[in-house]
């Protein structure tokens, strides 16, 4: 019979790409499995496995992937190298209607690709089968590294300075093990005083993927864990002398960082946060930011969220002199999101910008006559810094993945083609149209024809998730639901001056506060079914 050829894309997208989807003992895994299937790489001389691996295995190495019946990649594509018909899998980031990535959608539409998204495969446990813990351990490795440095500007050597970029070591091991030493160094040498012991560093998102990653990166440097309520206790005794020989670690859940705002004493789920965020308010600035010498933030974060550090809570803790806040290692990255002040992403070239609280200035360089900068790291591909563990659990990840998509049949319906119905849900686009179940993204794109409604909309859709179906015409933005509840844009600072009214409630909505609702009471039935319009007027 004939065989059935997959492609694995050589990554162009950035010089630092060296990860593969499929490691070659995967594909000799698959191919040995599947005898049909014969898997096709193309070159490249920076990839983590070099092509004489691959070829050991059995792969065929060339440039042409024009035979193949689906290629699979890491990230985007450049837009003249898709391939007309072709099925692809990887990272599109178009789900959210990009705007700089609607380009690349356009061209899938147009050469019927079928584009599957890493980001929409779950498994049976309902958790993302890319869901990985490197991008917390390499921000961690990489921010040691960077924050000795930072030290060292500020006439302190110390043990982290032993600590190389992550991209540096070719496996996690090898870096746990240079981290292992400086924590070893710190334990005999200790920390000098002038840094402003202890040592405290901060960890949002503790129970996720990166942030269980960062945690464990954190450890090889023989650290104590604390409890958010012991900080003021312990910044409170700076001349305890176990400090200068200690890393204290403070993990911090969603617990901590929000509370109700309509009832203080009200116990805080998780669940009722995420399904009512309106209702609640951040603490984390006020009770724990304080104490903390560094923050690692590997917190998820939507816009219907509150922000838990905003530029004027930084700011006037700073400038009360009760900030100890020296660096932030932000491993989520999302630009001026739970942390305001991360105002621009940075690479393993530049690692760090600068960001002055006061002024609210940011800069490449240290500055030094400043005594309020604030180190920010904002690299925002962290995972592509550990190219041999990540290339190792995609491979676990997409072994079993990639006979569907050799044996199913592209020019059929979705529902006929032969692909499982996990990977139904993430498939975007088929015969030169987007899948119902991506047909928002059509509404999204004609919301994000401007920046300001990029912004308003980027809030608004958070909220309502996939339950939304929206319009624009002209100044109108309609926003339908099936669910009762509130619509809000949250703190755009930049529109604090505008008016938003509600058309079917003919009344005006202050524009004083930056947390602006309009109930969907006010609105109105549609079709005799739980749907509800409402109508938000940009005057």
């Amino acid at each position: 019979m004939d065989k059935l050829y997959i492609g694995i894309r050589a990554e162009d997208k950035s010089y630092m790409e060296r990860r593969t989807p499929i490691p070659p003992h995967d594909c000799k895994y698959i191919m040995e499995k599947h005898d049909r299937i014969q898997i096709v790489v193309q070159p490249s001389t920076k990839r983590i496995f070099t092509d004489e691996q691959y070829l050991e295995v059995g792969c065929l190495v060339q440039e042409d992937l024009t035979i193949c019946r689906a290629i699979i990649c890491i990230k985007e594509i450049p837009l003249e190298k898709y391939i007309e018909g072709m099925t692809y899998l990887n990272w599109s980031h178009t789900l959210e209607g990009e705007p700089y990535n609607m380009p690349a959608l356009d061209v899938m539409l147009k050469k019927n690709i079928r584009h599957l998204e890493y980001e929409r495969i779950y498994d049976d446990n309902g958790v993302n089968i890319t869901s990985f813990p490197y991008a917390g351990i390499a921000g961690i490795i990489t921010f040691l590294n960077e924050y000795g440095k930072y030290l060292l500007k500020r006439d302190m050597n110390t043990p982290f300075l032993q600590i190389g970029p992550t991209f540096q070591y070719y496996n996690k091991k090898d870096a746990y093990e240079a981290v292992y030493k400086a924590g070893q160094a710190i334990k005999e040498r200790g920390l000098p005083n002038k840094l402003g012991l202890p040592l405290i560093i901060g960890v949002l998102g503790s129970t996720g993927s990166c942030g269980k990653g960062s945690l464990e990166a954190l450890s090889q440097l023989q650290i104590t864990i604390v409890n958010p309520e012991d900080l003021k206790e312990l910044v409170s005794n700076p001349d305890d002398k176990k400090h200068k020989n200690t890393v204290y670690v403070c993990p911090f859940k969603t617990i901590h960082l929000v509370r109700n705002k309509h009832d203080l004493h009200k116990e805080f789920t998780s669940q009722d946060y995420y399904e009512n965020p309106l209702d609640y308010e951040p603490i984390f600035h006020f009770k724990y930011l304080p104490y903390l010498t560094i923050l690692v933030n590997d917190i998820y974060w939507e816009y219907k969220f509150p922000r838990y550090i905003t530029n004027t809570q930084i700011k006037e803790l700073v400038e009360s002199g009760n900030s100890r806040l020296q660096a932030v290692c932000d491993v989520t990255c999302d630009l001026e999101g739970s942390i305001q002040f991360l105002k621009k992403f940075t690479n393993p070239d530049h690692p760090v910008f600068y960001y002055n609280p006061i002024s609210q200035d940011i800069h490449d360089e240290f500055d030094f006559q400043s005594q309020n900068d604030i180190m920010y790291m904002s690299i925002d591909f962290l995972p592509s810094q550990m190219p041999y563990e990540a290339s190792m659990d995609f491979g676990k990840a997409l072994r079993d993945i990639v006979p569907y998509l050799a044996y199913s049949d592209p020019n059929k319906p979705l529902e006929e083609s032969g692909l499982p119905e996990f990977l139904q849900n993430a498939t975007v686009t088929l015969h030169g149209q987007l899948t119902p179940k991506f047909q928002y993204i059509n509404e999204l794109r004609k919301l994000n024809e401007t920046e300001n409604d990029h912004q308003q909309f980027k809030m608004i859709t958070s909220y309502y998730s996939n339950k939304l179906n929206a319009t624009k015409d002209n100044t109108i933005i309609h926003i339908r639901s099936n669910t009762q509840q509130q619509l809000s844009l949250s703190d755009p600072e930049n529109l604090k001056d505008d008016t938003f009214q509600s058309e079917n409630s003919s009344r005006n909505l202050p524009t004083s506060s930056f947390n602006r609702e309009i109930n969907v009471d006010d609105a109105r039935k549609v079709n005799n079914q739980q749907t509800f319009e409402t109508q938000i007027q940009i005057q």
